[in-house]
């Protein structure tokens, strides 16, 4: 049997205890300290008391996640997406720990994984509002545009959505405390222009954003990669008075994209398909109400609205059809602080999601299901220990659904007789967390999640070689964290986790296809095999050195196993080490930013012929830098040059599509702040 090597469970343990210990002994000795506050908050009839470390108040913040994941959680500032030089979501979630980034030609354009956590990938936010259907979107979605990125790499999240076991993304669009205007036009490779302009300001109780900007790029010569898009972004805050808020945004997106043209080693088919979206269009609309009428309790209502419609074309095939599909619902939070040191939250959530002519592999088979979610959560402080615990209860009642013959009828893929008014199985998820604060920058914390991972809409468990007329089974996840977090300086910090994820019958690609001769769609199937992911995470993040160095780096250590023929091997599939590094830096009117990837191999047998077999994927460095000047003039300007892929590293992520390799950027920046 192929294997390869890797550290066992007791290496993994032994390295955390190693690091453990190092940490307190040689970063962090003992030494004599004046008392401190732990951090938390302590009532005393009116008097409040707060530690230098400030914990999220759950009341203030309702859909705050609990306090046990925080050492999970990467926030990227405004200020860090801008160093990085990064243009779209996607690509400001490049240098976070366990970060991966698979860069395809299809439909789906960029999945975005931590931890190998797939099928399903993590779920996405707008505003702590949830999205269904968003994976098309990120590669649009406009950096300029957000105010911060909230990345839970655990799969314990519970509170935001329904993304409670594959990781969640929040993201924060800018928000503006005084008036400010910007500008941006950057421009370079492959004929790519990117340009925004954005302004804001806070007027009294009210604050208001504002965006418009338009990104195209032509692409490599011969690879059908153009796109071009323009978005549009607005937002405001309305504080109605001291116990009732309202929050609302709004995006648009329109715009087309080529498909980039497959290279070998994929298949043949793959290297004849010119497709594309032409147009593409995108709505997401929400609207939040904040009601405090006691420091004890609050509400939140959220109410959305999200439309997609791209318009898919095949060349070769000579067809177009529309993917459109819409979305709308909400979400209510309810948190009540029952003792000082206890506060209860619970909510629920409902989604209408219509795609009247299907979409993606799917296509042609209409899809009307409303999903009811329900979450209860508890924390308790009790003085440096804070525990939490929290169940969400999932249904969904399809009014209309034929992706997939869910009765197992033998007949044509096409003609399957939809399922209508049928309830199915509810999906139950729990977690547990516990946190202990041994001073006032050090804490130790566990988090554990449990519960079930339904199959995405429309996917075919493979049958073998017959036809495909079934979806996998609910996939049955288990996960858990454990690990140290030390603050120090000004906002340095260092953590390392231990983790774990076991799936029970995980939804995993199978490699094989399957031609519907009726529409002439290939579908991809997917099978029920179990699997895990064992791990340990660390990372440093530094306070800014000598006024002019801020360096960063993490890496994710991981072994991945799944059941083949009964007995676990190696997933291949997924890297076994993932690391990043960074160097900010600013000198005067300069400044200079430095960032750097690595990814080592791992194989996949996505978008290649069986007889093929695996293709060797990743064992790529790549390192990306920026650098400006910013003008002293009564308006300033910064100029800068940006390069990506600097050493022009050619490497895939995904069999056919490779890197386009080094690209080098010219832009300037114009910021104009006060009244």
């Amino acid at each position: 049997m192929n294997r390869q090597f890797l550290p066992s469970g007791s290496i993994y343990f032994s390295t955390l205890l190693f690091f453990l210990f190092a940490f307190q002994a040689v970063l962090f000795p003992q030494v004599k300290e004046d008392p401190v506050l732990l951090p938390g908050t302590y009532e005393i009839d009116s008097i409040t008391i707060r530690a230098r470390i400030r914990l999220a108040d759950p009341v203030a913040r309702p859909y705050t996640e609990p306090v046990a994941l925080y050492p999970t959680v990467t926030r990227l500032s405004h200020t860090d997406i801008s160093k990085q030089g990064a243009t779209t979501l996607i690509d400001a979630m490049n240098f976070i720990p366990g970060g991966f980034t698979e860069t395809r030609g299809r439909q789906v354009k960029q999945f975005f994984s931590v931890r190998g956590q797939k099928y399903p990938y993590p779920d996405y936010a707008i505003n702590g509002v949830w999205q269904k259907e968003f994976e098309e979107l990120p590669y649009f979605f406009s950096a300029s545009d957000i105010e911060e990125i909230e990345v839970v790499r655990s799969s314990a999240a519970l509170l935001t959505g329904l993304s409670g076991l594959a990781g969640l993304i929040n993201v924060k669009t800018k928000e503006y405390t005084e008036f400010e205007t910007r500008a941006d036009m950057e421009y370079g490779t492959f004929n790519t222009l990117h340009t925004h302009i954005s302004t804001g300001n806070k007027i009294g109780r009210f604050n208001y954003a504002a965006g418009i900007g338009h990104d195209r790029t032509n692409g490599p010569s011969g690879r059908h990669a153009k796109e071009a898009m323009t978005n549009l972004y607005t937002r405001m805050n309305w504080k109605l008075s001291d116990k009732l808020g309202l929050n609302a945004s709004l995006f648009y997106l329109n715009g087309e994209r080529q498909m980039a043209i497959a290279l070998p080693p994929a298949e043949k088919r793959y290297q004849d398909m010119i497709q594309g979206f032409d147009p593409y269009n995108a709505l997401l609309s929400n609207v939040k109400m904040t009601y405090r009428p006691a420091t004890n309790l609050s509400s939140e209502l959220q109410l959305f609205y999200s439309m997609r419609n791209p318009t898919f074309y095949d060349e070769v095939a000579e067809t177009t059809s529309s993917e459109k599909d819409y979305e709308y619902g909400l979400n209510f939070m309810q948190s009540v602080r029952i003792l000082p040191s206890n506060t209860l939250r619970f909510g629920g959530l409902y989604n209408h999601w219509i795609a009247p002519n299907g979409k993606r592999f799917y296509t042609g088979k209409k899809c009307d299901t409303e999903t009811i979610s329900g979450v209860i959560t508890d924390e308790q402080r009790l003085g440096p220990v804070t525990l939490d615990a929290g169940i969400r209860v999932t249904g969904t009642f399809l009014n209309e659904y034929a992706a997939f013959n869910i009765e197992g009828e033998g007949g044509k893929f096409r003609t399957v007789t939809p399922v209508t008014d049928e309830w199915e199985p509810a999906i139950v998820q729990a977690s547990f967390g516990a946190t202990y604060s041994a001073t006032e920058r050090l804490s130790a914390f566990i988090n554990s999640a449990a519960g079930n991972v339904k199959p995405r809409v429309g996917t075919l468990l493979d049958n073998k070689g017959a036809e495909p007329v079934n979806e996998p089974s609910n996939e049955t996840r288990y996960k858990i964290d454990i690990g140290l977090l030390q603050n120090f300086g000004d906002a340095g910090k260092i953590t390392i986790t231990a983790f774990g994820v076991f799936q029970k019958n995980a939804i995993a690609l199978s490699g094989t296809t399957y031609l519907d001769t009726e529409t002439n769609i290939r579908r991809e199937l997917y099978l029920n095999r179990d699997q895990n992911q064992k791990g340990i995470e660390f990372e440093v993040i530094s306070p800014v050195l000598f006024d002019i160095f801020k360096p960063f780096f993490n890496f994710t250590l991981m072994q991945s196993e799944m059941d083949e023929a009964g007995e676990m091997v190696i997933n291949k599939e997924n890297p076994v080490w993932i690391s990043n590094a960074g160097i900010y830096s600013a000198w005067k009117n300069f400044d200079l930013n430095i960032l750097g990837k690595y990814v080592s191999p791992f194989e996949n047998d996505r978008f290649v012929s069986v007889a093929d077999g695996p293709q060797p994927l990743g064992d790529f460095l790549v390192l990306d830098c920026n650098g400006g000047y910013t003008t002293e003039w009564k308006i300033p300007v910064r100029f800068y040059v940006k390069v990506k892929n600097l050493t022009g590293k050619i490497y895939s992520t995904v069999n056919g599509y490779p890197d386009f390799g080094r690209m080098v950027y010219g832009g300037i920046s114009i910021k104009i702040k006060g009244r």
